[in-house]
């Protein structure tokens, strides 16, 4: 543990952890694109995002979405690190990178695992749900803890409030389309995914700039 640590260390500490976090969004932005503009006809109203798979360029999706997620694990990671612990509770502040990391590590093996193999779907599917539930957790700690610290605007917590409720709103849709009287809601549901999609990616350029921009 104090060598992955140490390695950790090591990696972090030459830039802003906000580096990580524009890293992230570059390279899933770029996979989305490659894969979007090789996909004539795509609907964002009627396509999920993981339907990018299908794409010719569905490996470029991949690629970029493993390695937005890889970046994302030390974007966490150091963005967890920067909170004051004056008036946080440790136990809690630590549980709250613990399940960032689970919704980072998520985040690779959905990318890793998309297609239309019914096992591959499976595990797609499983560890999507994953990501948002614990995105859902962590973006709500993290918006809790900048609330509370100084070295950050609260308009940052309330940018994280937003993207928590999006994610709530997405998980109770995909949950309620499972159940034979709500399963008309599954005609939003790839409107919905794109829009926690757009709104996660705005939450982490947000966030990572402002690192960057106070030197966090």
């Amino acid at each position: 543990m104090k060598g992955l640590n140490s390695i950790i260390n090591k990696i972090l500490q030459p830039v802003s952890g906000g580096v990580f976090g524009i890293l992230s969004i570059i390279f899933g932005i770029t996979g989305d694109i490659i894969a979007l503009l090789l996909f004539p006809g795509f609907d964002f109203t009627k396509n999920a995002v993981s339907y990018l798979c299908e794409s010719p360029g569905g490996l470029y999706f991949q690629i970029g979405t493993v390695f937005s997620g890889i970046f994302a694990i030390f974007f966490v990671i150091a963005l967890g690190r920067t909170f004051d612990e004056d008036g946080i509770n440790e136990k809690l502040r630590k549980n709250s990178i613990y399940m960032a990391l689970v919704s980072c590590v998520s985040l690779v093996i959905l990318g890793a695992f998309c297609g239309s193999n019914p096992i591959v779907a499976l595990i797609h599917g499983s560890f999507a749900f994953i990501c948002w539930l614990s995105g859902l957790i962590y973006i709500s700690l993290f918006s809790l803890f900048i609330m509370k610290d100084l070295k950050f605007s609260k308009n940052l917590a309330y940018l994280g409030f937003i993207v928590s409720f999006l994610l709530l709103v997405l998980l109770i849709i995909f949950i309620l389309h499972f159940f034979k009287a709500t399963q008309f809601l599954v005609i939003i549901l790839p409107s919905i995914e794109w829009i926690d999609t757009f709104a996660i990616i705005f939450w982490y350029f947000i966030i990572s700039t402002y690192m960057i921009y106070k030197k966090i």
